[in-house]
C-alpha cells in the first residue's frame, strides 16, 4: 500500500528566527568587552541554542508527521489484513460446514450401501436355498420317475419273457405232434416274435443237445448244479439277454449219468425251420443278438 506524503511545513519563519538569534548572538559577541562575563556567555549560548532549536523544529515536525502517516498506513494495512483474515476464517468455517455435510452424506450412503448389501446377501441366500430345494425336489421326482420306469421296464420284460416261454412251449408242443405244416407255421410265428423282441434288445438263446453243462449259461429245474461233465439233453425254456445284459439262464434238461449216447430230443425236430435255426449255441446267439440291437430302434 503506498504511503501518502506528509504536508510540508513552512520553514522560512523558523529559519528567519534562527538567523535572528544567531545574529543576535554574534552581535553580543562583537559588541561585548573581553573577556565575556557570565551573563553574556549565557545569553550568547541561549541565542545559539534557541536558533538551532528553531532550525530543527520544522524537520522534526515533518518527521513526526511522516511517522504518524506511516503508522496510520500500517494500521490501515493491518486492518485490511484482519478483514482478509476474517473473510478467510468465514470461508474456512463454510468449508468445514460443507465437509461436515459431505461426511454426513457419506455416512448415510455407507449405511444405505450396507443395508442394500445385507438385503442382497439375504436375497441371494434365499434364492440359493430355493434353488437347492427345487433341485432336490426335481431330483427326487426324477429318481421316482426313473424307478417307476425301471419297474415298468422290468415288469414289461418279465411279461415278454413269459410270453416267449409260452410261445416256445407251444412250439415244442407242435414239434411233439410231428405235423410238419403245423411245426412250420409255429416256427415262423416264433421267429417273427423273436425278431420283434430283438428290436428292443431282448434276445433268446437255446442250448444245443449234447453240449456240456455250463453253470454260467445253463441252469437246471431244481436249481442245483450238476456234476462236472454233465451233458444237456434238451432245452426246457430259453435263456434271455436284454441289451447285452443277462436276464435268465437257459433252463435245460440233463442226460442221465448212465446214458453213453446222445438221446437228444432235437432228433425229432426238422433240420431246418424258416426264420429259426434250432440248436444254436447260447454263445453264438448272444453274440448275434446283443451287439446288433439298435438302440435307436428301441
Amino acid at each position: 500500500m503506498p504511503i501518502p506524503e506528509a504536508p510540508r511545513v513552512t520553514k522560512w519563519p523558523f529559519l528567519l528566527g534562527d538567523v535572528l538569534l544567531v545574529g543576535l548572538a554574534g552581535f553580543l559577541i562583537f559588541t561585548a568587552s573581553w573577556p565575556l562575563s557570565r551573563w553574556e556567555i549565557l545569553a550568547v549560548s541561549a541565542c545559539f541554542i534557541l536558533g538551532a532549536w528553531m532550525a530543527i523544529i520544522p524537520f522534526l515536525r515533518e518527521h513526526t508527521s511522516a511517522v504518524k502517516l506511516w503508522e496510520q498506513s500500517n494500521l490501515a494495512e493491518a486492518a485490511q489484513q484482519l478483514d482478509r483474515l476474517v473473510t478467510l476464517a468465514n470461508q474456512i468455517s463454510a468449508a468445514t460446514g460443507e465437509w461436515q455435510g459431505i461426511q454426513e452424506t457419506a455416512v448415510r450412503t455407507h449405511k444405505t450401501a450396507e443395508e442394500v448389501t445385507q438385503k442382497m446377501t439375504g436375497e441371494a441366500r434365499a434364492f440359493s436355498d430355493f434353488l437347492q430345494r427345487h433341485d432336490a425336489q426335481e431330483k427326487a421326482a426324477l429318481r421316482l420317475e426313473i424307478d417307476k420306469l425301471r419297474r415298468t421296464e422290468g415288469e414289461t420284460l418279465q411279461v415278454i419273457v413269459h410270453l416267449q416261454d409260452h410261445i416256445y412251449a407251444l412250439f415244442l408242443a407242435g414239434v411233439r405232434t410231428g405235423q410238419s405244416p403245423l411245426v412250420q407255421q409255429l416256427g415262423q410265428f416264433r421267429a417273427a416274435c423273436l425278431d420283434t423282441v430283438r428290436r428292443i434288445g431282448l434276445a433268446a438263446h437255446e442250448a444245443r443237445p449234447g453240449d456240456e453243462f455250463d453253470p454260467k449259461v445253463h441252469q437246471t429245474p431244481d436249481g442245483k448244479e450238476p456234476a462236472p461233465g454233465s451233458r444237456i439233453e434238451g432245452t426246457i425254456a430259453c435263456g434271455y439277454t436284454y441289451q447285452g445284459q443277462p436276464v435268465r439262464r437257459i433252463l435245460v434238461a440233463l442226460m442221465p449219468p448212465e446214458t453213453t449216447t446222445t438221446a437228444s430230443i432235437a432228433a425229432a425236430l426238422p433240420s431246418e425251420l424258416p426264420g429259426l435255426t434250432a440248436g444254436a449255441p447260447a454263445e453264438e446267439s448272444a453274440a448275434e443278438a446283443g451287439p446288433e440291437a439298435d438302440p435307436e430302434e428301441v
